[in-house]
């Protein structure tokens, strides 16, 4: 089992004419939702408004296969204001005071955390400061129970009030990864001003085995103690790239795990199977980008 904490929230598209168009969205949250869909177990942590919007974050998940453990909050849904470009490319404005999935002390998953679980993930706005810094200390506490964490940084300095405490706590948590997922923009919100593979290559540790480095329209770079592994990007027509590298994650992590090359008892994945896990990335982000927002593929939707 795969256990995921962070975001889950509307975005609401800004359409030519002026009007929004509300979609369910959330970095944590579509990571989650592709993974039920992509066939593994999983458990989003946490909780879901009761209102409008949460009730159907709710039930996507649900109709995904995605178990619910973070119970329900009476606290409204949070709200990102998307602008997408011509090209495709997403801007966002988020509205995240007093919101359900900020309802919930991050050390509290250990209260019960389940003991099938073997992978836990959290990432993007659950990590801005001060929450960031309980998540760190729960990255750290359940590595040291065995189970591996996975990181998608995921970087919104837009929402930073310290730019500078944001990215020292980044770099701690990102140090609490066994898995870590970065983009070159993520790379200079945490003050990584050099060449993007070769800071990227330079986070990997004894504790981070595995840095994914993803770079949009150019691929990703796969680093590992054994070297480098490039993935080109789909070549396909897009709608848009809303959620593009969350379905590229949780496809990578989805083939890795369906090896069972993914877990507490595992070590660093072989070059065979970090490459399948990036075909397979690749493979879901393709049928997502010929969409509209967030819509990541079902299992059977991806052969390869």
């Amino acid at each position: 089992m795969l256990v995921v904490a962070g975001e889950a929230l509307i975005d609401l598209i800004t359409l030519p004419h002026g009007d929004l168009k509300p979609v369910l969205g959330g970095s944590p949250y579509n990571l989650a939702n592709a993974l039920g869909r992509l066939g593994r177990t999983v458990a989003y942590r946490n909780p879901m408004s009761t209102d409008l919007f949460g009730t159907q974050l709710s039930q996507t998940l649900l109709d995904s296969g995605v178990q619910l453990t973070g119970g329900q909050s009476q606290q409204p849904t949070s709200l990102a204001v998307v602008q997408v470009n011509p090209q495709g490319g997403p801007s966002y404005a988020f509205y995240r005071e007093g919101v359900a999935d900020r309802d919930l002390p991050p050390l509290a998953i250990l209260q019960d955390w389940p003991a099938q679980a073997h992978t836990f993930h959290v990432g993007s706005l659950a990590l801005l400061p001060p929450d960031g810094d309980a998540w760190c200390q729960l990255l750290q506490k359940l590595r040291a129970q065995g189970v591996t964490t996975s990181v998608d940084m995921n970087m919104r300095p837009v929402v930073a009030r310290d730019l500078n405490a944001y990215a020292r706590t980044a770099q701690a948590i990102a140090a609490q990864a066994n898995y870590l997922k970065v983009s070159d923009e993520d790379l200079h919100a945490m003050g990584l001003m050099g060449d993007a593979k070769t800071e990227a290559a330079a986070l990997l540790t004894d504790t981070t085995r595995v840095v994914l480095l993803t770079l949009g329209a150019q691929g990703a770079w796969c680093f590992t103690a054994q070297g480098a592994l490039f993935q080109p990007a789909p070549k396909v027509p897009v709608v848009d790239t809303v959620g593009a590298g969350d379905c590229f994650y949780a496809g990578f992590l989805a083939c890795l795990d369906e090896m069972q090359a993914l877990g507490k008892t595992t070590a660093t994945p072989t070059q065979e199977q970090l490459e399948k896990a990036l075909r397979f990335g690749s493979a879901v982000t393709a049928y997502n980008i010929q969409r509209q927002g967030c819509q990541p593929p079902w299992r059977k939707d991806i052969t390869i």
